[in-house]
């Protein structure tokens, strides 16, 4: 392979932590968030703070020894070996307890399933609607980003990601082609949607939110579209970006793919991994990145990033093959 010389320029502008600060949700309340999560049982749905997990993929969880032998021989068929050792679900409890990255998510669903439109108030209320998030582990450096996918360069043993949002796809179960909801997760949504209704919040709609790493296990939760989330969408303020090294400014509509960038440049911002965001990069993760500029790579964590890195600025100057 020819050596490839990249020359990479990267600059911050000044009101960049500035911006962080005002919107990034204080740790404390990060790490409290978290020790109130519950997960539920896979066999029985029983919902606790702490419950078994299966050693091996750290992805499912289980109340008893007989709820694991009752599900084994349908999780055996998809249990993966996990590459980090508490699985991903730390990462997402991160995600889903911060304020603005919870916000933002839930204005992606309210533009992308049309809420807004829905006067007979159906999707969330009457029905469910599901979200599917495809995040991924990039590197911290964008210097380590381009060494990964664009040359052979050695990396550190030790390199240090971050969490990315790279895919938002949502759907209303049961319609247009879609499959209905699980009798576990239908039963998830309607326990919700009675808690809601019963905790004064019948006016939100309501559906299930999954978020997918590079496996087929996947994390699913509640979403609940709050007023907040429905005001920001409606009102479509565009995002407004400035440029480190002009210091010109330009907007941006309020689109999906825009409001997933906004969450990215947010977690990217934080320097002192204030919202638990970042993690050792693991081979895997690597591998996803390298895969990238090979176009006999069809894995579908690698799609997810190359829709992202299509979509967003910071990828813009990188030339794809």
């Amino acid at each position: 392979m020819e050596t490839q010389k990249i020359e990479i320029v990267h600059a911050t502008h000044p009101l960049n932590q500035e911006l962080f600060r005002l919107m990034a949700t204080p740790q404390h309340l990060i790490k409290s968030g978290r020790s109130a999560v519950q997960v539920m049982c896979s066999t029985c749905s029983t919902a606790r703070p702490k419950l078994q997990t299966c050693q091996r993929c750290k992805s499912v969880w289980y109340c008893s020894k007989e709820c694991q032998r009752k599900q084994w021989p349908q999780h055996k068929t998809y249990c993966t070996p996990a590459t980090r050792s508490k699985g991903i679900l730390k990462l997402v409890e991160s995600l889903s307890v911060n304020a603005a990255v919870s916000v933002m998510l839930q204005v992606c669903a309210v533009l992308d399933l049309g809420l807004l439109n829905d006067e007979k108030k159906e999707v969330g209320f009457k029905v469910p609607f599901m979200i599917r998030v495809d995040i991924g582990i990039e590197p911290t450096e964008v210097a380590n980003f381009v060494k990964l996918c664009f040359t052979d360069e050695p990396v550190p043993e030790t390199v240090e990601g971050l969490v990315q949002v790279n895919r938002f796809i949502s759907h209303v179960p049961g319609r247009f082609g879609h499959a209905p909801l699980t009798l576990t997760r239908d039963k998830l949504w309607r326990t919700e949607r009675e808690k809601a209704n019963n905790n004064g919040k019948s006016g939100e709609p309501l559906g299930l939110l999954e978020f997918v790493s590079d496996s087929e296990i996947s994390l699913t939760m509640p979403c609940r579209i709050d007023a907040c989330a429905q005001k920001f969408a409606k009102y479509a303020q565009p995002f407004t970006t400035i440029s480190a090294f002009t210091g010109i400014q330009t907007q941006k509509p309020l689109t999906v793919g825009n409001s997933m960038e906004f969450i990215n440049l947010h977690i990217r911002a934080d320097k002192q991994n204030q919202l638990k965001l970042r993690t050792e990069m693991t081979e895997s993760d690597k591998a996803i990145v390298r895969g990238v500029t090979d176009k006999s790579v069809t894995k579908d964590a690698v799609r997810a990033l190359r829709g992202k890195m299509a979509r967003e600025t910071l990828y813009a100057d990188m030339l794809m093959p």
